[in-house]
């Protein structure tokens, strides 16, 4: 899939509002470093913890900059159709990805670009790819390839970090604080028609197994078990059941696992997550786009302590978005979060941690097998494409680890 120039150019002028801009730059965003979240010594040898971590390649970004302008577009694009290829579960789609954006800028003070227009239509033969046009917020210069968090952190002052990451935390705190009526993948309308509201006896039946199909209702979406268990599930069927994609797969035991997963749901582990939030699932350093300004006193360059730091905006990774539990985070990764993105989440609260009891724990550690199943997925999907060969040698080597930890871990 080729994106030119001139069609950037014709994406750009049709909703642009002046019909005589030109383009002064059009990159394409790639993301080359990992964030690692590793407790194993080896691979801290080779890489740090702070760096940034792509955890899916589903999407292509580019940046766009106008001449003469101080505005700027991020537009995304994904293929028309199917390719045949392997392909993990589908992610949401560049219509929902904007109804979903648009919702956070409505309800959250979260800085993600906003849309603008979106086609999926291939533009009666203008474009072999659907598309999803973006406005970067407050007018911002800062390009994405050199300022993501990932990218500046190691010439950032220790004060300069503090302020970026507990704004961090703040922002995913407002992130989760949406919620919806439903757990899963979000939808492309904004209000989609509402579930049948669950009786007494297909409530019953649900937990027994019995009589789901003779009652009519998909319960389903009214739980995070049974929601993430499905979720779960397909990913194994295309790491583990597709001959194409073996290959990527390490020496892992599928029955031990799926073994543990029954003994996890017969637990109830993942039902104690009431209320369906939004997560980010696969954010990561790269991310978070980061401006310097000058201090008040005006003088110095943007790295001295004088400069003041702050999130210009969070690039609109959201894909793998789904409705479901905050812990799923890939900030949440083992050993956690950092002090400072924790004192922004919890607002300053004393030891604050979504980690209280030995099931909490257990549950991260599904969370981390789903998210390396992501990864080896959408590695199986690329046919020979650049990807973060990093991010696959993590998932190919924490998976079978947590497999061998999840054969013995409380689900209390």
């Amino acid at each position: 899939m080729q994106v030119t120039l001139e069609q950037v150019h014709d994406i750009v002028n049709s909703n642009d509002g002046n019909l005589n801009v030109h383009t002064a730059s059009f990159s394409k965003i790639q993301s080359t470093s990992y964030r690692c979240a590793f407790e194993d010594i080896r691979f801290y040898d080779e890489l740090t913890r702070h760096h940034g971590n792509s955890c899916t390649a589903s999407q292509t970004c580019y940046h766009v900059a106008l001449c003469d302008s101080d505005r700027s577009y991020l537009l995304l694009v994904s293929p028309l159709g199917s390719s045949g290829t392997v392909t993990p579960p589908a992610p949401i789609t560049l219509p929902a990805l904007s109804t979903l954006l648009s919702r956070i800028l409505d309800n959250t003070a979260v800085p993600v670009p906003r849309p603008v227009a979106h086609d999926v239509s291939g533009g009666e033969g203008k474009w072999d790819f659907g598309w999803l046009l973006l406005r970067v917020p407050n007018s911002s210069r800062t390009h994405p390839l050199t300022s993501s968090l990932a990218s500046v952190r190691p010439s950032l002052s220790p004060r300069q970090l503090a302020r970026v990451e507990l704004r961090l935390g703040t922002h995913l705190r407002a992130l989760h604080g949406i919620t919806n009526d439903w757990f899963g993948i979000p939808m492309d309308k904004p209000t989609p028609d509402p579930l049948i509201v669950p009786s007494f006896t297909t409530l019953f039946t649900s937990q027994t197994g019995e009589g789901a199909e003779e009652c009519g209702e998909d319960m389903t979406p009214y739980s995070w078990q049974d929601t993430f268990v499905l979720q779960l599930e397909e990913l194994l069927e295309q790491v583990c059941g597709n001959a194409n994609a073996r290959k990527t797969v390490p020496s892992v035991d599928i029955d031990d696992l799926r073994l543990s997963l029954c003994r996890a749901m017969g637990s109830f582990l993942f039902d104690d997550v009431e209320m369906p939030r939004l997560i980010w699932v696969t954010g990561n350093e790269e991310d978070v786009i980061v401006s310097l300004n000058p201090g008040k006193d005006g003088g110095g360059t943007t790295h001295e302590e004088g400069a003041e730091a702050d999130i210009a905006y969070i690039l609109p990774t959201f894909r793998r978005a789904l409705w479901g539990d905050p812990l799923m985070e890939a900030w949440f990764l083992p050993p956690g979060p950092t002090t400072a993105i924790n004192e922004g989440y919890f607002d300053g609260e004393e030891d604050g941690t979504l980690i209280v009891l030995p099931r909490h724990k257990t549950k991260r550690t599904w969370y981390t097998v789903y998210l390396a199943l992501l990864v080896l997925a959408e590695e199986a999907s690329q046919e020979g494409e650049v990807s973060n060969k990093e991010t696959v040698r993590w998932a190919r080597s924490i998976l079978p680890e947590c497999v061998e930890i999840l054969k013995s871990v409380p689900c209390y």
